[in-house]
């Protein structure tokens, strides 16, 4: 290959600029404002139940049904059976004696695989195990707020999604 042909060859392949396109201002917009809205209804329901440790994860959840909509990731079966399978293996971990660290990454992988299995993928609520293996925190006032707080962020995102007039979610199972 000649030197030319090099040269417009690397000029082609931006890694600053990736090659999507943008979204519009009133999405992003939307995103924001309904992220906002739907953790600060999060922090305020983690904060009357004194267990604030779930907002990261559920963050992370609300920015993917958010941003991604479209996404079966976003979906009400992905985001609450996710998290609700993620929850049920760390218990069952917990259960077992077993905590810490070295119990966490057990966790996660099983709960990863079943997840997969039984197709309710959702990244986040891997972040859920391990905040779950870290804190033990007592499962008759975590897990009816991590079932409503999922809930709630499929909720907020549904009542976005039709003050737009979208379509959210675009499948339930």
């Amino acid at each position: 290959m000649n030197a030319p042909a090099r040269r417009a060859k690397r000029r082609s392949i931006r890694w600053w600029k990736p090659d999507e396109p943008r979204l519009p201002r009133r999405t992003v917009a939307s995103a924001a404002i309904t992220t906002s809205v739907g953790l600060a209804m999060l922090v305020a329901m983690g904060a009357l139940a004194h267990q604030t440790v779930l907002v990261p994860p559920l963050a992370a959840t609300m920015a993917i049904v958010t941003a991604t909509p479209d996404s079966p990731l976003a979906q009400p079966r992905h985001v609450i059976g996710g998290h609700m399978l993620s929850c049920l293996v760390c218990f069952a971990v917990l259960a077992l004696g077993w905590h810490g660290p070295w119990a966490a990454a057990v966790a996660c992988g099983v709960a990863c695989g079943l997840v997969l299995v039984l197709k309710a993928a959702h990244p986040p609520a891997m972040a859920t195990a391990v905040m779950i293996m870290l804190t033990s925190p007592p499962a008759d006032r975590f897990v009816p707020l991590l079932a409503a707080g999922a809930v709630l962020l499929v909720v907020v995102q549904m009542v976005s999604a039709r003050l737009q007039r979208g379509v959210y979610p675009t499948s339930w199972w």
